[in-house]
């Protein structure tokens, strides 16, 4: 191993263009690899967090989904508020279990001026947790805010900068809703149009395109129970679904379980059973963009992985060149060696050593690279996310992480011992006479 160490010095001495020139072609690849590695994984890691971060986020809904994608709610519901607690308490692969309906907030009033709403959800406290939302000034709601349908909003950041000009602005702030009520009326009972003064409590980061669009997060969120008329119970709004972030489980096995869960609660002493559907999106139906999402990253990961391989295959080539030129120039050494006693073996890791030598020269250079153009490169393939609905922010550029070092490295390795092993199994097996009469001719 030392003769070997000793050779491969001499020979930069002997050769240092030539040597510089390869070990930068292998430091290419290897650095190509390892951008691409590291890209692949950060990609998929942001698409991840946007789609649930851990496991994937369902709708539960006491409803018939049909083959077109739209819903047949049961009416009268057949379940009640219990059911986010019932799924908690007896499915353990679900997670932050809550309850969701439409938000019905539609315009606002700040100060005299009025802003139309893009989209409000209502759901209680666990909403934020399930949607991974950021809250950066304020907090979201509480339970007791839910229990007490008390009139707090939490709003995205985009919706606070045009409202109040920055999200600590808002904060406390009051906005205006219209909203209705149930009064009493000759003997009966009657909805009346009112104005409402609704508190920000909370300002959340802005979602993706992709969040927004797949899962219904909303501008506005409210305690679900305020966008029903007051005095009618949350308990009773048909529109709402449960949502939940499924983990260890697929669909399949979860959506069985899930009705039987239900089933057994609520679906005694009723003949026509509870009608439960179970799907990934948002409360208004599935979202074929979450697998459009999903295939789009993968073929982008597969793509970019599989050309960082070609790149590097391409580059270590150049072992194998040079190490042919190394037998070819070093024939009556190798003749000399095997005279004086060097076995086949020994010849062989002679050589072998060199490529790997040259592989792991490469290989520190290209990672080098790599740390230094990872951010550029990343950079430039920020409209490919956005495309995709995704949000950049998401997107961690910090470098290519370890474990793509540590394949590119490996891979490096692997390519540089293949290359050189040709050239060394020839050095091998010429014969002692040969190597020497070549020589000497």
């Amino acid at each position: 191993m030392f003769d070997s160490l000793k050779s491969f010095v001499a020979y930069f001495r002997t050769y240092p263009l030539r040597g510089v020139l390869t070990i930068l072609t292998i430091a290419i690849g290897v650095g190509a690899l390892t951008i691409t590695i590291g890209l692949s994984s950060d990609v998929t890691t942001a698409l991840q967090e946007s789609l649930a971060g851990v496991g994937r986020r369902i709708v539960i809904a006491n409803a018939t989904l049909t083959e077109d994608g739209s819903i047949n709610r049961q009416f009268p519901p057949r379940i009640d508020g219990r059911v986010t607690s019932v799924l908690a308490s007896d499915y353990e692969n679900l997670r932050d279990v809550t309850m969701v309906a439409p938000g019905r907030v539609q315009r606002v009033e700040v100060g005299g001026d009025s802003f139309q709403i893009r989209s409000s959800v209502a759901a209680d406290h666990r909403y934020a947790d399930l949607m991974n939302l950021r809250v950066i000034a304020g907090s979201f709601f509480t339970a007791e805010d839910v229990q007490g349908a008390n009139r707090v909003i939490a709003i995205s950041e985009s919706s606070a900068r045009i409202m109040f000009g920055s999200a600590t602005a808002a904060v406390g702030a009051q906005v205006q809703s219209a909203t209705t009520a149930v009064v009493a009326q000759g003997g009966g009972q009657r909805l009346r149009a009112a104005i409402e003064p609704f508190t920000v409590v909370g300002v959340f980061e802005d979602v993706s395109d992709l969040e927004r669009n797949a899962f219904g997060v909303g501008d506005v969120i409210v305690p679900i129970g305020t966008n029903l008329p007051r005095g009618i119970p949350s308990a009773l709004d048909p529109n709402a679904v449960v949502m939940a972030r499924l983990v260890n489980d697929s669909m399949i096995v979860a959506t069985a379980r899930i009705r039987d869960i239900i089933d057994v609660e609520y679906g005694a002493n009723r003949p026509e059973g509870v009608a439960v559907s179970v799907w990934e999106g948002s409360i208004g139906g599935p979202a074929p963009l979450i697998e459009e999402s999903r295939r789009s990253v993968a073929s982008f990961a597969l793509t970019i992985n599989v050309l960082g391989v070609i790149i590097l295959i391409a580059s270590s080539i150049g072992i194998f060149s040079i190490m042919l030129v190394e037998v070819l120039n070093r024939m009556r050494e190798i003749g000399l060696r095997r005279a004086l006693g060097a076995s086949k073996a020994a010849i062989r890791r002679f050589f072998l050593s060199q490529s790997i030598y040259l592989s792991l020269l490469g290989s520190a250079v290209g990672v080098v690279l790599a740390v230094v153009f990872y951010r550029a490169v990343g950079e430039s393939l920020i409209p490919f996310f956005e495309t995709s609905g995704l949000s950049a922010a998401r997107l961690d550029l910090a470098g290519p992480g370890i474990p793509a070092v540590l394949i590119s490295t490996g891979m490096a390795g692997i390519v540089g011992a293949v290359f050189g092993f040709f050239p060394a199994l020839s050095a091998s097996r010429t014969p002692i006479v040969e190597c020497i009469r070549d020589e000497a001719a």
